[in-house]
């Protein structure tokens, strides 16, 4: 091994490797691992996206959409930062608020993304373990007390639970301004009402969170890559300080606005994932298998993947493997457009049977 391959290997020591969600074999639709939009986006963005092409010799601009996302969310343009994907942000806040003095809570399993930022940084790791698939907001807030940042999100990846809102507002007016607290929505929109948040009122509150949005969920933009920060001004002016220039690439902004001004296609896209997300529950019962009920649009279920694999894979369907994401045991489902939910759950039936089947024969 070659001296820098050794600097690079000494400086890696704990980092998490991402693994992303296997596509089927062949051109089947079957992807129920990544978490994406099944509908994908709608003519509206299709036709923004073709347009944007005549503008591909300039360099973004990105203040008509940093107005427009303001809207959307209900905050101030000066509330507003836009990132490469919700990653970047991730890197950005470790960037400016993390260092090896400092320290970070995070629920375990966490969101990848959040471990691995903070690693790189030096920092140390505070895990407060989950409670039944949901984060324990009163041991995060009481680690918090000396920490630099807690990451939350909520609804939580992997499990889809969701924070209480009476518990998170508790949570965040215990934890000392000091201490900056990340509060991921990338789920937010798939949460039923009593889980919806008034982002500016909270950030009035309490100005040292901020906000974590992402357009690759609810608006279907996963492959151009495109988060979104809300905060305080002061906060943002700060990220934004570290964040390379054009870092949000003209397509991207462009399928961005389209989707911002959309809302009737992504309510449909909701409302067909809260759909099947609540068929899928009910199978769930019905064949007594056990799950974490879920605010997201994806369900946390306990069967381990090498038993459901193989009869999703005679359909041409991939889910992901529990054990990727801190749950081994377990198979996360992302929820698709019905006929492909349809297929997934004749595979769960044929597995459940088959192994009360072979469970009969045993005894």
């Amino acid at each position: 091994m070659s001296e820098l391959a050794d600097i690079a290997a000494a400086r890696l020591v704990g980092v998490p490797r991402y693994s992303p969600g296997k596509p089927p074999a062949g051109h089947a639709s079957g992807k129920l691992s990544s978490n994406e939009a099944s509908l994908g986006v709608g003519p509206v963005v299709a036709r923004a996206v073709s347009e944007s092409v005549a503008g591909l010799s300039l360099y973004p601009s990105e203040s008509a959409v940093v107005e427009v996302a303001g809207s959307a969310f209900g905050v101030t343009a000066e509330q507003v930062l836009l990132t490469n994907g919700s990653d970047e942000l991730c890197y950005l806040i470790a960037t400016v608020f993390l260092g090896p003095d400092k320290t970070v809570v995070l629920g375990d399993p966490c969101y990848a993304i959040d471990a691995t930022v903070s690693v790189l940084s030096g920092a140390t790791l505070t895990r407060v373990p989950l409670v039944n698939g949901a984060h324990d907001l009163d041991a995060m807030a009481a680690a918090a007390q000396t920490a630099d940042v807690v990451w939350l999100p909520s609804p939580h990846n992997p499990t889809g639970v969701a924070a209480d809102p009476e518990a998170l507002e508790h949570m965040l007016a215990a934890i000392p301004q000091r201490c900056l607290v990340v509060l991921d929505r990338a789920y937010a929109d798939f949460a039923d009402d009593e889980y919806q948040t008034d982002i500016a009122a909270l950030l009035a509150r309490h100005p040292h969170v901020v906000v974590q949005r992402t357009l690759s969920k609810s608006y279907a933009l996963a492959g151009l890559r495109v988060g979104v920060a809300l905060g305080s001004p002061e906060l943002i002016a700060a990220l934004r300080s570290v964040r390379a220039p054009f870092s949000v690439n003209a397509v991207g902004l462009a399928a961005t606005q389209a989707a911002l001004s959309d809302p009737a296609w992504r309510a449909m896209s909701i409302a067909r994932v809260r759909e099947q997300r609540t068929v899928l529950e009910r199978e769930l019962d019905a064949l007594g298998v056990e799950y974490l009920a879920s605010q997201a649009n994806f369900v946390l279920v306990h069967i381990d993947h090498a038993t459901i694999a193989p009869a999703l894979e005679r359909r041409g369907i991939t889910v992901r493997d529990g054990a990727d994401l801190g749950v081994p045991g377990w198979t996360r489902v992302t929820v698709g457009w019905a006929p492909m939910m349809a297929d997934l759950r004749l595979a769960l039936r044929e597995t459940v049977q088959s192994h009360e089947h072979t469970t009969e024969g045993a005894t």
